[in-house]
């Protein structure tokens, strides 16, 4: 319904191809070269052991703000385990040499990224407060975000399991 409505206002809208979906844990930045081996390594590195982490995927919202949105996305309901996890792999990082953004934690799930800013309140209105299901969260995935024009292409890198190590 939301392609729908937005595809009827002839909004450029790109969707995030739901293989791709993902919550990010820590933003880091440009790297290249030396420095993105060393972050490879660093990830490889890392020991998670969260078995059974649940996310639940609740509300609409956009970024940065419904009136003038470049991005639709979905909240992320998460679990104290879930915010474990994500100080669990900053620590790590910021141990080997890999310091984030500093922005403030708010997990989402973007759906779709917008060519121009512009209404999305009726979408972020209808999502309201629906919870649209609970989904269990078994990796943890490094990616390496490519702008293609202004919309950012996502190629998953590296994959970890988040159960017993």
């Amino acid at each position: 319904k939301m392609k729908r409505t937005l595809s009827d206002r002839e909004s450029a809208a790109r969707w995030v191809d739901p293989e791709l979906w993902h919550v990010t844990l820590q933003f880091l930045g440009n790297l290249e070269g030396a420095r993105l081996t060393q972050l490879e390594h660093a990830f490889h590195s890392w020991k998670p052991s969260f078995p059974e982490l649940k996310l639940e995927l609740q509300g609409l919202g956009a970024f940065p703000t419904a009136t003038q949105a470049r991005a639709l996305w979905v909240g992320v309901h998460s679990t104290q385990a879930f915010f474990d996890l994500q100080s669990n792999l900053t620590a790590h990082f910021s141990a080997a040499g890999f310091a984030g953004d500093g922005r403030e934690f708010r997990p989402h799930l973007t759906l779709a990224r917008l060519r121009n800013p512009q209404s999305v309140s009726d979408l972020v209105g209808l999502g309201g407060r629906k919870s649209f299901g609970e989904y269990a969260v078994e990796e943890a995935v490094l990616f390496e975000s490519v702008l293609q024009g202004q919309m950012p292409k996502y190629i998953p890198l590296i994959r970890r399991p988040l159960g017993h190590q």
